[in-house]
């Protein structure tokens, strides 16, 4: 019965061990979260899906939450929980625009991946997308910075040619606060979410 005892018990810390081990082992890296999630984009885009149907990949590849905190900055912490709602809806409509637009943009593009590097708010996937329309055309950078949620992985913010998504929506949200308040800030996303705009003014 000993014997027995100790064989169940080593089964069950190999069991543990495996278990606490397998998400490192089996999860997608960063590459290939973004690579799927690209991929299965552009293919909807191409086809001329829905919006709704796009919106929902959109979805399972962007946090919100995180894009809207780190846009308002220290104006977040300030907002009530139904004013920061509020704000995080809007926001998600403008980046999904956003987003949008720049599948379209890169539709006749080839798109390299150039490996991972570990970045301040996250792992940094670095891709190079090169026209195929104009070889004189330069290459564009776009990196995806992607950060490990409860939820699973989600793309937090995309650097085009070096240039932030989350620190131009920053810049111009703190431009619009001194001048009007954040009542400005949500009547100006109002206006361009429902005009299907992505920019905060």
């Amino acid at each position: 019965a000993p014997v027995t005892t100790r064989r169940s018990f080593l089964t069950a810390a190999v069991l543990s061990l495996a278990l606490a081990v397998a998400p490192a082992v089996w999860a997608a890296s960063a590459e290939d979260f973004v690579k799927a999630k690209q991929t299965e984009l552009t293919e909807l885009v191409k086809q001329g899906r829905p919006d709704t149907e796009v919106d929902k990949v959109f979805d399972q590849v962007l946090d919100y939450r995180i894009l809207a905190e780190a846009a308002l900055g220290d104006h977040w912490a300030d907002r009530s929980d139904a004013e920061r709602q509020e704000f995080t809806q809007l926001l998600s409509k403008l980046v999904r625009n956003s987003y949008r637009k720049n599948l379209k943009k890169t539709l006749g593009y080839d798109v390299a991946y150039k490996g991972t590097e570990k970045g301040k708010e996250g792992e940094v996937v670095r891709t190079i997308a090169t026209s195929t329309k104009d070889a004189r055309e330069e290459p564009l950078s776009i990196d995806y910075v992607v950060r490990a949620e409860p939820a699973g992985q989600r793309i937090v913010d995309v650097v085009t040619e070096g240039s932030s998504m989350v620190a131009n929506y920053r810049s111009s949200f703190n431009r619009i606060m001194k001048k009007g308040g954040f009542p400005e800030v949500l009547k100006r996303m109002r206006k361009k979410a429902d005009s299907g705009g992505s920019g905060a003014d």
